[in-house]
């Protein structure tokens, strides 16, 4: 067995790895092979590449800096150590680049079903920091409840982007469950299908809103659902996802996804699934501290 740097004359063989991985598994988060970059990790058996991985760096909202490892091996080449030493590999790179990271952890994602994964991640020291919930509901017509006393709605326009993620900021800023700080430049970079959204307004301010993105299937995601805190607990995203779907509805939707986190202290789960929505998918996300990597 031999591990070595990816190169792009790797990509026809990692393709091939990439298809039989995902014709097991299922629906899987993979990174592909052309996501691998310079972290990207091969694992050749006998000549033959049989698996690959990356790591990933970025800094949460809390200042916690994290080491992502993702990666995956060929079924008819598992069980025989390639998975455990790609993740050796990738843990000694990223103890040497965070050796100066006062707040560092290593990351590792295992879908659930996966539990072959989900071991190896344990047995290396990692535990589930929190799980990933992905829900779906039809677009159908709902009864839409009334917003609260004070609070309008308004068409999104250009001038109101800082404002809007000015408080999608400020609604997950104190999130410890990957929350990752995005800059207004890229925020405004990926900004699209602004008729979809539904934002709620006290005057000028911002009360909360849902960002909705149409997907290439025809349904609609919901990447963004925040309520500020001075508004909560006065039905305002209850009524915000009944004008959402309402507004899917309009525009021919017929499927509504959204994500949230199983731990959200605001029982987010609960909150959707009385507006009709299904959980579909959990993915628990594992965490280590850095300096364990090295032990």
């Amino acid at each position: 067995m031999e591990l070595r740097p990816y190169a792009r004359t790797d990509d026809e063989a990692l393709d091939r790895v990439w298809h039989a991985a995902r014709a097991v598994d299922g629906e899987v988060s993979l990174p592909g092979p052309a996501d691998l970059g310079a972290s990207g990790l091969v694992a050749v058996d006998a000549g033959e590449v049989v698996g690959y991985s990356r790591l990933d760096r970025w800094t949460e909202s809390d200042g916690t800096e994290m080491f992502l490892v993702t990666g995956c091996v060929h079924p008819a080449h598992r069980d025989r150590g390639h998975a455990t030493a790609m993740l050796r590999r990738q843990e000694t790179g990223a103890a040497a680049l965070g050796a100066a990271v006062p707040q560092a952890v290593l990351g590792g994602n295992a879908d659930e079903g996966h539990t072959d994964a989900q071991q190896l991640l344990r047995d290396h020291g990692y535990q589930v920091a929190f799980t990933v919930v992905r829900l779906s509901r039809p677009v159908d017509v709902v009864p839409i409840p009334p917003l609260p006393v004070g609070l309008r709605l308004r068409p999104v326009r250009a001038e109101h982007h800082p404002t809007i993620h000015a408080a999608i900021e400020e609604c997950f800023a104190d999130d410890r469950l990957g929350f990752i700080a995005v800059d207004y430049d890229e925020y405004l970079a990926d900004a699209r299908d602004t008729g979809l959204w539904v934002v709620a307004w006290d005057g000028d301010e911002v009360a909360g809103l849902i960002v909705n993105e149409r997907q290439d299937d025809g349904s609609v995601d919901s990447p963004w659902v925040a309520v500020r805190a001075a508004y909560r607990g006065r039905g305002l995203a209850s009524a915000l996802l009944a004008r959402s779907l309402t507004t899917m509805r309009e525009h021919g939707a017929r499927t509504a996804l959204l994500r949230t986190v199983a731990e959200n202290p605001h029982r987010t789960v609960d909150l959707y699934e009385r507006a009709g929505y299904r959980v579909v998918q959990r993915l628990p996300r594992f965490r280590k501290p850095l300096h364990r990597s090295l032990s």
